[in-house]
């Protein structure tokens, strides 16, 4: 499954937005950074999506650095 993570635009507007993948059993497989590509990042997988969750920056680093780790993502 693809969990859209998003916040707020970095101070050089840069946008943080990516896809957490997980199993139905909450298991983490990756990080797929969305960046300026929008859904195209995900292009070619076959998870499913939910929608957007909107979290603090704080939170969105933990939660990418997390997937990063676990790195089964791009």
């Amino acid at each position: 499954m693809l969990v859209r993570i998003a916040t707020i635009n970095d101070t050089n507007g840069n946008p943080r937005r990516g896809w957490l993948r997980v199993t139905a059993a909450g298991q983490v497989l990756g990080w797929i950074e969305e960046g300026y590509e929008g859904s195209a990042a995900i292009k070619g997988y076959d998870d499913g999506e939910t929608p957007t969750i909107h979290v603090k920056p704080s939170e969105y680093k933990r939660l990418k650095k997390w997937g990063e780790t676990t790195e089964g993502g791009k």
